[in-house]
Order: C-alpha cells, then sequence, then structure tokens
C-alpha cells in the first residue's frame, strides 16, 4: 500500500484481467455491429434479412470470418430464395427444386466439413463421434454423406434439415456468444480497476526511480507524525506507510517503459476512463496533502517536506503520459474545467 499517493492499491486479484479466454480476429467492429447482425439474420423481415446479409458479405471480404457465421448466412440466404419460406417471391426469380436442394446439400456439408471435420482430426473420432460430442442432429451427417456419395437429397428433406441447422447453429453459438459478450457496464467498471491499478504501479515506480524522499531523520520522524495523523489509531497502517515511504526500490528503465506501456494501451481503449480516474487520484492527492498540512499547522509553525511529496509523487505520472501521450494533458485540462464549472454551478445553486 502506498497512502502517500493519495490511492490505496486494490489486490492483485482485484484487477479484473481475463486470461482464460484467448484473443481471435474477427471482422465485424464492434460487438454491437455483431449483434444487429443476429438480430436481423433472423428476423422475419426480408428487408431486415438482406441488410444482415450484406453486412456478412462485407465481413467476408474482410477475411477471419468464422465458419459458423458463413454457414448461417448461407442456408438463411438459401431460404430466402425458396418459395416455402418466402411466399411473396415473383414466379421468375424462384430457382428449380433441384437447384434449391443442391444449394441447400452444398451449405450442410459446409457446415459439417467446417465444424466437425476440424474436431474430428483433432480427436481422430469418427464423424458421428464428433457429431454426438457437439450435439449436431445425426440428419446433417447424413445428407453430407448422401450428398457426396449417393444421389443428390430430395428438397423436402434438405429444407427440413435447413431448419434444424439453423437451430443447432443458435444453439451452438449464436445464443453462447451473445450470452458471453461483457455488458459495457461490467466492462467500464472492470477497466477503471486496472487504471487505477496500472497508474499506481506507475506512480510507485516513478517515485522510487526519481527519489522523491528525505533522507533527513527529523523530516522522517515528522513523516511518520503526519501518516499518524492521517491514519489515527491504527498503527499497522502507519508502519506499512513508513515502510513503504523508506524503501529503496531499485528501479530500470525497463520496468517504467513496460508500466508505461499498460497505461497507453488502456488509454487506447479507454481514453475517458483513464482521464477521469487519473484525475481522480491527483484530486485525492491533494485532499490529502491539505490534510498534512493541517496535521503540521497543529504540530508546528514549521512546515515540513511532507505536504509537497504527497501531490509531487504523481507530477512524473502526467509528464511521462504527456510526452507518450500528448492529447492526455489537454483531456485532463479539459476535464479540470469542466469540474470547476460544474461545481461553480452547484454554488449558484445553493446562493439562490
Amino acid at each position: 500500500m502506498e497512502p502517500l499517493l493519495g490511492f490505496t492499491e486494490p489486490p492483485a486479484n482485484d484487477v479484473v484481467l481475463d486470461q482464460s479466454h484467448s484473443f481471435k480476429l474477427v471482422p465485424w467492429i464492434s460487438w454491437d455491429e455483431w449483434d444487429f447482425v443476429r438480430i436481423s439474420l433472423f428476423s422475419s423481415s426480408p428487408p431486415s434479412v438482406a441488410s444482415a446479409l450484406q453486412r456478412i458479405t462485407a465481413w467476408r471480404s474482410r477475411g477471419c470470418l468464422p465458419v459458423v457465421v458463413e454457414v448461417t448466412a448461407s442456408i438463411v440466404e438459401i431460404q430466402q430464395k425458396d418459395p416455402f419460406f418466402r411466399h411473396d417471391l415473383p414466379g421468375e426469380a424462384v430457382d428449380s427444386e433441384e437447384m434449391l436442394a443442391m444449394l441447400y446439400c452444398m451449405a450442410i456439408m459446409r457446415l459439417v466439413n467446417g465444424v466437425i471435420e476440424k474436431t474430428r482430426k483433432k480427436t481422430e473420432v469418427s464423424i458421428a463421434e464428433a457429431a454426438g460430442a457437439i450435439g449436431i442432429p445425426r440428419m446433417l451427417i447424413d445428407i453430407r454423406h448422401e450428398g457426396s456419395h449417393r444421389d443428390l437429397p430430395s428438397l423436402h428433406l434438405v429444407r427440413l434439415a435447413s431448419m434444424k441447422a439453423l437451430d443447432w447453429l443458435k444453439e451452438y453459438y449464436w445464443e453462447p456468444q451473445k450470452n458471453a459478450i461483457p455488458n459495457e457496464a461490467d466492462v467500464i467498471s472492470n477497466a477503471r480497476v486496472e487504471i487505477k491499478h496500472r497508474l499506481y504501479e506507475l506512480a510507485s515506480c516513478l517515485r522510487a526511480k526519481c527519489g522523491l524522499r528525505s533522507g533527513s531523520s527529523l523530516v522522517k520522524g515528522k513523516r511518520f507524525k503526519h501518516l499518524e495523523c492521517l491514519h489515527g489509531p491504527n498503527k499497522f497502517l502507519s508502519l506499512m506507510a513508513m515502510k513503504h515511504t523508506n524503501s529503496k526500490s531499485s528501479v530500470s528503465k525497463k520496468q517504467v517503459n513496460k508500466l508505461l506501456k499498460n497505461v497507453r494501451r488502456l488509454y487506447s481503449s479507454f481514453s475517458g476512463e483513464v482521464v477521469d480516474v487519473l484525475l481522480e487520484l491527483l484530486l485525492k492527492a491533494m485532499d490529502l496533502s491539505n490534510m498534512v498540512e493541517l496535521c503540521e499547522n497543529q504540530e508546528t509553525s514549521h512546515r515540513s517536506e511532507t505536504t509537497p511529496t504527497v501531490f509531487n509523487a504523481w507530477k512524473p505520472v502526467v509528464i511521462k503520459l504527456f510526452k507518450k501521450e500528448p492529447e492526455l494533458l489537454w483531456s485532463l485540462l479539459k476535464a479540470v474545467l469542466i469540474k470547476i464549472e460544474t461545481k461553480g454551478g452547484n454554488n449558484n445553486e445553493i446562493g439562490r
């Protein structure tokens, strides 16, 4: 813990970094876009379905489109050409029954080959066993076999299979993926926890590197009294604060750069939250400085070096971040002005 920085470091396990999930490259810009496609794709409105299919076509051109998304789009697109599912189709726009049966059969073969065969190669099991492991309907396996080695299945059969395939795709991919999308409020909350943790680490590291501590025993003695004043009767917290104040850590440039990189990574995704949290920590440090000054005034008329140390501990952080991300300082100043204006407005309301 380092109370002099105006922030109590959260335990390491409070930093929400889900390392159990691997990252995959996907063609959609955001999960909002993905969810729009999911809703539109299974809509009963032909224009909505057409919009979703158009978006998936754009995804396909970018590459890295998951096979389950590609196959879902193929089956839905075929159904949109089938008068059994679209009663409003003009007669000249309808494909022959043989053509529709072939399209359905190819989509189902693509589904089986793309999903089951991949699993089978890894575990060296039969297609039936691989299908059973992920719950895919046996009908789809049989149609794949018939279409590959025997006569083309009937249109009635592949229509039924297409409906079963879509139901399975919803259960296997679309619904679980929808439920796995993190809530936006949770994402921001978790990001703020990590931002605080990373900023604290960077401030502590720079404080040790810059040597923002005094070697005077008199100052150390006063500093301990001030910490005691801040923490009250809890001697353990006071001693822990003194321990960190007097520590002589050896900090390398590599460590600082690594910590700075972590903060910049967060800033690239959560710029507003980084500015907000940094301002919050600076204000806490300022409040802590005022508390220390109050303790000093109660004890002696002579000022110690403690007060500037409290707030100055954050100066290297702001300077380092400004050098790497120049716009951060302007965003921070803008946030300060907004806070001043808000406070001034509240005071005017109270004065009326």
